[in-house]
Order: C-alpha cells, then sequence, then structure tokens
C-alpha cells in the first residue's frame, strides 16, 4: 500500500458505525467513499485530540497530508 494511508474515519473498513435515536446504522465513509485509504498526496482537514500549553485536552486542527492514525488520538478527517 505505497501511497497510501489508512482512513482514520472508518479505520480502513469502509464503513462507519453511527446511532440515530435507537437504531445503530452501518454507512459508507464519506472520507475515503468507502475505498479505505487516502492517497498520500491529497490535503485534508484532520482534527485530532492534544493537550495545551496547561496541560488541559484541545482539538488540534491540521490541514495536510493524511497523518497516521495510530500516531494521534481520535484523529478524524473534517468533512465539507
Amino acid at each position: 500500500m505505497e501511497g497510501f494511508k489508512v482512513c482514520p474515519n472508518c479505520g480502513g473498513d469502509g464503513f462507519t458505525r453511527h446511532e440515530f435515536e435507537a437504531e445503530k446504522v452501518e454507512l459508507q465513509c464519506k472520507a475515503c467513499s468507502s475505498q479505505e485509504k487516502i492517497p498520500d498526496d491529497k490535503f485534508v482537514l484532520q482534527t485530532y485530540e492534544d493537550t495545551n500549553w496547561l496541560g488541559k485536552p484541545s482539538t488540534t486542527y491540521y490541514h495536510g497530508p493524511c497523518l497516521d492514525h495510530t500516531l494521534f488520538r481520535k484523529l478524524r478527517i473534517v468533512l465539507d
């Protein structure tokens, strides 16, 4: 899989799980279009959990090539 990263939104499964009222459903991943991977040369807006200079939790925004989902907590691709 050279040149691709595993999609952080679906975890390489191609589907995301959601709960609507009392029902659990699986939907196709919109970030990777159910392809399970993101090309390295595609720039996407991403968020992940981090700590600020006071040691409190904060959300970091990043726009660029897809980051490795194993290195960043709760890495997600933000969709328009």
